[in-house]
């Protein structure tokens, strides 16, 4: 062999040797070359890049396209009333932002009317002749759902509204009738009248789990066909948001971290086929903005709301007569359920001759599913049982005395006049106070968040124009002491009363905190 070519390539093999060195290739993998870091370091090139890079897109994929299918389902929806002069005037000072407002003093809006005060004429002839303005007071978001317009959104986003306007994602500016409206489930159907509408299809939300990937469409802050995207975080979420004074709010919501700002309310909430699984209703946060945590009522509660507004202008809602609490660590010891039986519905009242009485369900029977259905709390009950058409046969699955039992309830139909029935059931009027009052239950005890030792009589109604109102009774106080004598029944509480003189002195507890009320009649 030539010489020369043996030193060259012998020269050659150095050079390749000090550039691995140097770079830190040619090293076995796990080595402790000096470039050993920097080749553990590297980006992928390989097969295993490119099929994550694939997995991504196809992601992108999917995202892309249920935007796609669904932006031009998606509305704006303005809110406007009309403002007589007065009222448009002091909107404009209330108005202003908080540091500013009090730079402005009243009246100042008063001295500047629109029109111009004709010779002769005073500042009041002036206001009644003008006519009223249109103010815009509020946004939101809706999707169409049907192709002759109906279109589905929040209650408090249409509400006290006297015009709506909707655009549609093609631009087209159209006015929107409401068809009804239910405040318990924020649930509202407008109609609006124009052609080539693209309703939205809506899925089975009883299908999202905890992980699953959501998007969601609106007008946060005025910017129309937003999309953001996140999962599902959370399901059957109750926060009290919409709870009214009477506890006649209903909520089932699907938590999520697709971010949800003012504006959204309304809009859908999508899974990645292109279905409306929720319409965006509520935040949880400080600020107001978006926080991670968004919440929207299931699709399958909307629709089943929807049709009821549809054909009757109002919401049919099952009814059964029992009073129900969530089942908690504690009582599941004390009913001696089976260790892993620590969620479900703890019936504490049963009103007679109702749905639920008739079905033999009583006090301290536990409801653990309906129709097959896991039930968790006991609002997921309330939800499942208002959610019911009157006359529906439910299958009850629970537990009685620790044992297996299961009861077929025929569902009833929602009255006022039942629920009133229902919730002065084993009540007492006090009319020299102007409150009534029940014994404290261990179930009502763990209703309200008080010892259930406590001895004493819970208030259920207050008239604030009473004596009770003017003393400071709120409803749920628990009353103990009215002038040294103690009150655990409705007789105890009315000889205390009339032995009372002038001064009236009650010991109450509230939640876990006493509290001393005192007044003087004159």
């Amino acid at each position: 062999m030539n010489k020369k070519l043996v030193r060259w390539g012998v020269s050659f093999a150095a050079i390749t040797t000090a550039v691995a060195l140097v770079l830190g290739v040619g090293w076995p993998r796990g080595g402790n070359g000096p470039g050993a870091a920097y080749a553990q370091q590297r980006p992928q090139t390989g097969a295993t890049q490119q099929d994550a890079l694939l997995g991504a897109e196809r992601l992108s994929d999917a995202f892309r396209a249920a935007s796609k299918i669904l932006r031009p389902s998606v509305v704006t929806i303005t809110s406007i009333v009309e403002r007589s002069p007065e009222q448009s005037m002091t909107m404009g000072r209330g108005g202003l932002p908080p540091e500013l407002r009090g730079l402005v003093p009243e009246g100042f809006f008063e001295e500047f009317p629109s029109r111009g005060r004709r010779f002769g004429e005073t500042l009041e002839e002036e206001r009644r002749a003008q006519p009223p303005k249109k103010v815009q007071v509020g946004a939101g978001s809706g999707v169409i759902v049907s192709r002759d317009g109906y279109v589905l959104t929040n209650n408090h986003v249409v509400a006290n509204a006297d015009e709506l306007q909707v655009e549609l994602a093609d631009g087209r500016m159209l006015t929107a009738e409401v068809v009804g409206t239910d405040a318990k489930s924020d649930v509202a159907v407008l109609k609006i009248d124009a052609p080539n509408l693209e309703p939205a299809r809506l899925g089975d939300s009883t299908k999202m789990e905890v992980g699953d990937w959501v998007i969601a469409i609106g007008s946060p802050f005025g910017l129309d066909q937003t999309v953001t995207a996140g999962i599902i975080s959370a399901t059957n979420r109750s926060m009290g948001i919409l709870r009214s004074r009477d506890g006649a709010g209903y909520e089932d919501f699907l938590q999520t971290d697709a971010a949800i700002n003012p504006g959204n309310s309304g809009g859908p909430l999508v899974n990645l086929r292109g279905e409306v699984v929720g319409i965006n209703t509520a935040i949880n946060s400080r600020t107001g903005t978006n926080a991670g945590v968004g919440f929207a009522i299931p699709a399958n509660m909307a629709a089943r709301i929807m049709e009821d507004l549809r054909e009757n202008g109002r919401v049919v809602r099952g009814y059964i007569g029992a009073g129900v609490l969530d089942l908690t660590y504690e009582s599941s010891r004390q009913l001696n359920l089976p260790n892993t039986v620590l969620r479900g519905a703890f019936i504490g009242e049963v009103q007679q001759g109702q749905a639920a009485d008739q079905a033999g369900i009583r006090s301290d029977d536990v409801i653990t599913s309906i129709n097959g259905r896991t039930i968790t709390s006991s609002d997921q009950f309330r939800n499942v049982v208002a959610l019911t058409r009157p006359g529906t046969v439910l299958t009850f699955g629970g537990y009685r005395d620790g044992k297996p039992v299961e009861f077929r309830v025929k569902a009833g139909e929602m009255t006022e006049e039942k629920v009133r029935q229902f919730q002065f059931a084993g009540t007492t009027s006090i009319p020299s106070l102007g409150i009534r009052v029940q014994p404290l239950t261990p179930g009502v005890a763990q209703q309200i968040g008080v010892n259930t030792d406590i001895p004493g009589l819970v208030v259920v109604v207050v008239d604030q124009n009473a004596p009770a109102g003017r003393l400071g009774l709120r409803p749920d106080d628990v009353i103990l002491e009215v002038n040294g004598q103690e009150t655990v029944d409705p007789e105890g509480l009315e000889a205390a009363l009339e032995s009372a003189g002038r001064e009236l002195r009650m010991i109450i507890q509230r939640k876990n905190q006493l509290i001393r009320l005192s007044s003087v009649s004159r």
